[in-house]
């Protein structure tokens, strides 16, 4: 007897192995939230990962990433865009007025500049602390060697 006929063309949603015995089991048709993958599974018991996509996560829907929320209604995009305008021209002349906004931050200059510590044989701890401190960049050991070369 093939099996396909006794459950017609469409596959239930649900199986019952040992039919006739005191002991049967129900299986339940599963289905992976992840790759939409449709199985039968061979146990009575949990399946711990989805037979095509592997994930063990299959038995929950993949949760979305924050979206960017519309403006609140009580603020205008005008006033938002002023108010960061107003913020922005504040920070500028504060960094200006303390004299670092006329230096020289360019990628040349801090080129120049670590050539001439590994020329005076300063460690790589000192040029990254050196590049941080004047041109506000964090760099590792490998970024810096390769710049240096």
């Amino acid at each position: 007897m093939n099996a396909s006929r006794v459950l017609g063309e469409k596959a239930a949603p649900e199986r019952v192995l040992a039919s006739g015995n005191e002991t049967s089991v129900e299986l339940r048709q599963q289905v992976c939230h992840r790759c939409v993958k449709v199985w039968w599974p061979r146990t009575p018991k949990k399946p711990a990962r989805c037979p095509a996509c592997k994930s063990p996560y299959w038995d929950r829907p993949r949760r979305l990433k924050a979206t960017i929320r519309p403006l609140k209604e009580g603020v205008n995009a005008e006033t938002l865009a002023n108010s960061l305008r107003r913020e922005v021209a504040i920070a500028l002349r504060r960094k200006t007025s303390s004299g670092m906004g006329t230096e020289d931050r360019s990628l040349g200059k801090a080129l120049t500049v670590l050539k001439d510590m590994k020329a005076a044989g300063r460690t790589w701890q000192e040029m990254a602390d050196r590049l941080e401190r004047d041109f506000g960049t964090t760099l590792e050991k490998d970024q810096l060697k390769a710049l240096v070369r």
